[in-house]
């Protein structure tokens, strides 16, 4: 029982939430499930007018405030639709209580009840409904209430009363399946959402070194090549090997050489800038992204990576690993190709001075 009432507590405390309340919310949809709406509801009340005049308690100067509310709702309508762009969930809060104001003015102006308008109340109370998270839509359920009632009182008979009040139940009624639905709608919506932008994470880091991999390293070229010819700032390409690779993989066994390149990405890490990146490129290869960084720079970050594997990695029996490095610095129309294989010539002409000097 103490797990269910804890459960019970934990949904109750998720449907309330402000942290998540937009979670898998879709503004597009919301905006255009408002316009139509705010559209039925505008087109019944302007066809009630004939039957049910603004007349009743100001005479004919309620035709005046008509109009005034016309210029505004028209207005209104037009930004939401020629200014999408601009519209948050905010700005359809506002719209959803400037349309009880409105019905609600048009309601008393007629007369209040018998006059029809206030079976307008659903188009706004069942939109607000789908659109707002909980938290939102009950405060606005208060209002509508009191905007239903209020003006009745003294006026209306008790029978009147009751109709409207039967009304507001029937309407809460529904709106709160509509409520539940939604928000249990946008719960799955954020849980897919949170699903596919974790495989997509996945899809670019590489499970064995949690550097970023191929994929993520082109990706992550083509957009730093086009900042730094935006920004006029330097920017260099590292690229660096185990050396012996083969041998540790054929002498201790693949395991052996998994752990190696796991050592050696740790340090890779640990001696980059937060603005700079490390990609494992391809089986023993690494390359690191150095922005803002010119070819003197990424020579000092060679050098630092370099002192740093052989002091905190080691290969299985205990001697320390080295690495060969390469790097390049982007020049004037150079692409993003053109600076990798810039930096890997460097790479292989560093590896055959290192062997013709072991020779």
């Amino acid at each position: 029982m103490a797990e269910v009432h804890t459960g019970l507590r934990e949904r109750l405390r998720a449907f309330f939430s402000r942290k998540d309340q937009f979670a898998g919310a879709d503004i597009a949809l919301a905006c255009r499930f408002t316009r139509i709406g705010w559209l039925l509801g505008v087109a019944v009340a302007y066809a009630l007018y004939p039957f049910y005049p603004p007349t009743q308690e100001i005479g004919t100067a309620g035709w005046i405030v008509v109009a005034a509310l016309v210029t505004p709702t028209l207005g209104w309508f037009y930004f939401l639709i020629k200014h999408s762009e601009r519209v948050n969930f905010n700005t359809l809060l506002v719209t959803s209580y400037m349309g009880v104001a409105f019905v609600g003015i048009e309601q008393w102006l007629a007369g209040g009840v018998p006059a029809p308008y206030h079976e307008l109340y659903p188009f706004m109370i069942c939109g607000a409904a789908a659109v707002h998270p909980p938290r939102r839509f009950f405060p606005f359920m208060v209002v509508t209430a009191a905007v239903v009632i209020v003006p009745e009182l003294g006026r209306a008979t008790s029978a009147q009363i009751g109709d409207l009040v039967t009304e507001l139940v029937l309407w809460l009624g529904a709106s709160l399946l509509i409520v539940a639905v939604m928000w249990k709608l946008r719960q799955h919506r954020a849980e897919l959402r949170a699903g596919e932008a974790e495989a997509r994470e996945l899809a670019r880091v590489d499970p064995l070194t949690r550097l970023g991999n191929r994929r993520a390293f082109e990706e992550a070229l083509a957009a730093e090549v086009a900042r730094s010819a935006r920004a006029g700032t330097p920017l260099s390409l590292l690229l660096c090997d185990l050396d012996g690779f083969k041998e540790i993989n054929d002498h201790h066994g693949h395991l052996a050489g998994d752990d190696c390149l796991g050592q050696v990405a740790d340090a890779v890490r640990a001696e980059l800038r937060l603005a700079d990146s490390a990609y494992r490129w391809g089986g023993d290869e690494f390359v690191a992204i150095l922005a803002d960084t010119d070819a003197g720079g990424a020579d000092e970050v060679a050098k630092r990576i370099k002192r740093a594997v052989e002091q905190s990695c080691s290969r299985p029996d205990g001697a320390p690993i080295s690495i060969t490095s390469g790097h390049a610095e982007l020049h004037e129309n150079m692409t993003g190709q053109e600076l990798l294989a810039s930096a890997d010539l460097a790479l292989r002409e560093h590896k055959e001075a290192r062997a013709q000097g072991a020779a």
